[in-house]
């Protein structure tokens, strides 16, 4: 396959996720919840489609039951005036029970899940998500540009007075901009399970974690923030071709997975940001 339609297929997923990091910092309220919602969207796809015998049918409810977990947890702790920060945190660690505790109970085991019910041909799926990912990560910065509703999310976090002063509520926003990031993370899981065929526990890979990285060096503008997602996917490509390569062949296979961790390592040093008053 070729080289930059390969990092294209593998962008895909990321920059889903990495759209749901933005949107819920633009809202004020970094969403930490990334990578175990990968990991649990993951495993309601699989669990989902094989209790509906439809792909599609698993993945809606998959992304539909993320979204309402973390509405509820969301609403509750608001309601109690938590910190938020800690209670995204929190969550992570809780989404990545949940995923190991369902899994144990319902299928007996926490290691790798397939079944004949959940398996898809290759292409035909990695082609089909690719499309979807990019669809709606193109359809949601069209919705940040250029609507109302996205205008006010782009400045909850900075200009909540001007959302109140015209009469809206920007805890609203921040609520919907978690159901954003919930929803991104989930379809994104959603899409490595089907392109795995099968639900292997950690399949996030790290993703939630880079997509965060990846807003940070894009500096939330969504094209730097894009541009850096694909620097990551290709990073992410060489890691895993490296590894045929003679000359790498005594370098520790450890070593060449974390390639895309020590890039944005690299990067977040090297890019400068703005200085602290």
């Amino acid at each position: 396959m070729n080289i930059s339609l390969s990092i294209i297929h593998i962008a895909a997923p990321l920059l889903l996720v990495t759209l749901g990091a933005l949107i819920s910092e633009y809202a004020g309220r970094m969403a930490m919840f990334l990578e175990c919602m990968i990991n649990l969207g993951a495993f309601l796809c699989y669990a989902c489609t094989l209790w509906t015998g439809n792909l599609i049918a698993g993945i809606t409810l998959s992304v539909a039951l993320c979204m309402l977990l973390v509405l509820a947890i969301e609403q509750v702790a608001s309601r109690r005036k938590a910190n938020m920060f800690l209670i995204s945190l929190a969550m992570n660690m809780f989404f990545a029970a949940l995923a190991s505790l369902l899994s144990a109970t319902l299928y007996g085991t926490r290691g790798v899940l397939y079944h004949d019910l959940f398996r898809f041909d290759a292409a035909r799926v990695r082609v089909a998500t690719t499309i979807v990912c990019y669809a709606l990560a193109f359809a949601q910065i069209i919705m940040l540009k250029d609507t109302t509703a996205g205008l006010a999310l782009r400045v909850t976090g900075s200009d909540s007075d001007v959302l109140q002063a015209r009469g809206l509520f920007p805890a609203r926003y921040r609520t919907i901009s978690w159901l954003f990031a919930a929803a991104n993370a989930s379809l994104a899981g959603c899409v490595l399970a089907a392109r795995l065929s099968s639900y292997v526990p950690g399949m996030a890979g790290g993703r939630g974690w880079t997509a965060l990285a990846a807003v940070y060096l894009g500096k939330k503008h969504p094209l730097f923030v894009a541009l850096a997602v694909l620097v990551f996917s290709a990073a992410e490509y060489a890691s895993s071709t490296v590894q045929n390569i003679a000359a790498f062949k005594n370098v520790p296979s450890s070593v060449l997975l974390a390639l895309p961790y020590l890039v944005a390592l690299t990067l977040i040093i090297a890019v400068p940001q703005k200085k602290q008053l």
